[in-house]
């Protein structure tokens, strides 16, 4: 495997792991580099968010994902998956950022925070969701998935009442993907924790 970059003066984007400067990437690290940047990379542009340094290296979770080629594949291929599965875009960000709240990931906070208001969640409402704490006025659709979540990540408890609701606003195999949802971003949050990956720091 080439060498990783992890050069002591290297700037803080990449929390505990140095960022991988995409000439020191390996075979297998150049290949799963070309995809994120293509798919992730694009994706953050559209939203308002930076997954891609000016020099090219990736901050966020991907830095570490970079290290481990042959776990990030699949995980890529979940993640495809699942936004294919017809998920609305504001339900969807409503999940991600409670999952993040919940583990304080800074990263994931600031760059669905982008994608949440492009989705189009009001500011207060995502405020209220980045706090952890119930936002105001959502859809129903939107809420529900919310009070899902926290059950799944701070009671790891659906009670019946929730459950049946929840079946009857998306159908079971909403549902499958809603927790696969809620599962694919526990993974990056705790990518994120681990790594200590910070939010960047704002321009000027």
């Amino acid at each position: 495997m080439a060498a990783m970059n992890d050069d002591p003066t290297n700037d803080a984007s990449g929390g505990r792991l140095p960022l991988l400067a995409p000439d020191d990437l390996d075979e297998a690290q150049r290949g799963l580099y070309e995809r994120l940047r293509a798919t992730r990379g694009r994706a953050a542009q559209r939203a308002g968010y930076q997954a891609v340094l000016p020099d090219g290296r990736l901050v966020g979770p991907f830095n570490a994902m970079l290290r481990a080629p042959g776990i990030t594949w699949p995980l890529l291929e979940w993640g495809q998956a699942i936004a294919g599965s017809g998920i609305p875009a504001d339900v969807r960000e409503v999940v991600v950022l409670t999952v993040a709240a919940h583990w304080r990931a800074e990263y994931a906070l600031y760059a669905h925070t982008a994608a949440a208001e492009r989705a189009g969640l009001s500011g207060e409402a995502v405020a209220a969701l980045r706090d952890g704490v119930a936002p105001p006025a959502m859809r129903a659709d939107t809420d529900l998935a919310h009070r899902l979540t926290i059950a799944l990540v701070a009671d790891h408890h659906v009670p019946p009442g929730l459950y049946d609701e929840a079946v009857a606003a998306f159908g079971t195999h909403t549902l499958v993907a809603l927790v696969n949802l809620i599962g694919q971003y526990l993974n990056t949050c705790a990518l994120l924790t681990c790594f200590e990956v910070p939010a960047p720091a704002p321009h000027g």
